[in-house]
């Protein structure tokens, strides 16, 4: 790969190593491959207009097809990868990033909160909540829902993580029908529970995540509106573990929770 050009920014950069890779196959001219994008876009299964939004800087890649690219030009791995994580990365607000980091590497997970967690999450439903909370501008919202969806990646490790979660019931009023499937789905993983918290058995104020570390690691993440922070001190650990076990005990089991999510999802029949 060439070297960067100080006036490019990352975007421009991997489009303009996308399209030189691409050129560079193209000028080979081996019978049977024009490496035009469209031709590109069917190796790496996509649609020729993504290409396009690659090659330009307006629509970087996600990870996923970064590798495919990859493998497709002949580049060396991980080459697109790591730029696109940097890219990831800014796009994250600092208090998230140290949370994002041990949530890809934990074994065991408590959640609790008004929304559907981000790892359990449809795009349809990723989508609305980022345009409702005004995350920046608009063009970029599908990034931003790429890049969640991308953290989704956890459940497909030999060993998944557990997650138990308890959600508040307003989710459900709240959620799309692909998201009230997602969470029918979950529910029958065997390594993730979901309860309900009833309306009337009390209020989640905001969002919780307790992680548990391979090495025995605790940490406590909480968000509000724009802002949040992430803690391993043991008596802040506690402390939300003690309220999401309130939570828990007050919440429908599990059978009586997935009856309410298929309650829920009578609305759009």
């Amino acid at each position: 790969m060439r070297e960067p050009d100080p006036s490019e920014n990352i975007e421009q950069y991997i489009g303009n190593a996308v399209q030189e890779a691409r050129l560079a196959k193209a000028r080979a001219k081996v019978p049977g491959e024009d490496w035009s994008q469209t031709f590109l876009a069917r190796r790496v299964f996509t649609s020729q207009s993504r290409i396009s939004e690659v090659e330009t800087g307006d629509a970087p890649p996600d990870t996923d097809l970064a590798r495919k690219l990859e493998s497709a030009l002949g580049l060396r791995p991980d080459e697109l990868v790591n730029l696109v994580r940097i890219l990831e990365q800014d796009t994250v607000r600092d208090y998230a990033k140290p949370f994002l980091r041990r949530q890809a590497q934990a074994e065991l997970m408590h959640a609790c909160g008004p929304v559907v967690p981000g790892l359990l999450q449809t795009p349809d439903y990723t989508r609305e909540l980022l345009l409702s909370g005004q995350a920046g501008d608009p063009k970029d919202i599908e990034s931003f829902v790429e890049q969640r969806m991308a953290r989704q990646a956890v459940w497909e490790r030999d060993s998944p993580p557990w997650m138990s979660a308890v959600l508040a019931e307003s989710v459900l009023h709240g959620a799309t029908a692909p998201q009230l499937k997602r969470l029918l789905e979950a529910q029958e993983t065997p390594n993730i529970t979901l309860q309900i918290l009833p309306s009337r058995a009390g209020h989640v104020l905001g969002t919780m995540m307790i992680l548990t570390l391979p090495n025995g690691v605790r940490g406590a993440y909480t968000e509000g509106f724009d802002t949040g922070r992430y803690s391993e001190e043991l008596a802040q650990v506690l402390r939300f573990q003690k309220v999401y076990d309130r939570l828990a005990a007050d919440s429908m089991a599990a059978e009586a929770s997935t009856a309410a999510i298929h309650e829920a999802l009578k609305r759009f029949l």
